[in-house]
């Protein structure tokens, strides 16, 4: 005589799951790294504009672009903010480059952007 029959029609269930889970977890956590770069990668180019929109204007006084660059990038959440501003008579160029906090460093945590603008003068 044969002993009870046993129901194992929830084991292969059971055994996907376990098996789906970590892709899943990585798929979310990889789009989340690269939504926290994207918004890096778009605060520091924020944060470039406005500093050549800074440095361009007619009297700016000196280090304007700096200041404007590292409020708005430090307020978009952009650590290590270091700002270049090369001011030649008819144009403003500015680089701003910075950390962004990412959940594994695989280097896509550096993110630097450029911006130029003409400068105003007197008439």
């Amino acid at each position: 005589m044969k002993g009870p029959v046993r129901d194992e029609r929830g084991y292969s269930e059971s055994v996907q799951w376990a098996m789906l889970t970590p892709l899943v977890m990585l798929l979310l956590l990889g789009a989340l790294q690269v939504a926290m770069v994207w918004h890096g990668r778009n605060t520091v180019q924020h944060a470039a504009a406005a500093a050549a929109e800074a440095e361009s204007v007619f009297r700016a006084p000196a280090g304007s672009g700096q200041r404007a660059a590292e409020t708005i990038a430090s307020a978009g959440g952009v650590t290590g903010v270091a700002v270049r501003v090369n001011r030649t008579p008819n144009r403003v160029h500015v680089e701003v480059s910075g950390q962004v906090p990412v959940l594994i460093d695989l280097g896509m945590g550096q993110v630097s952007q450029r911006a130029d603008a003409p400068v105003e003068r007197d008439r």
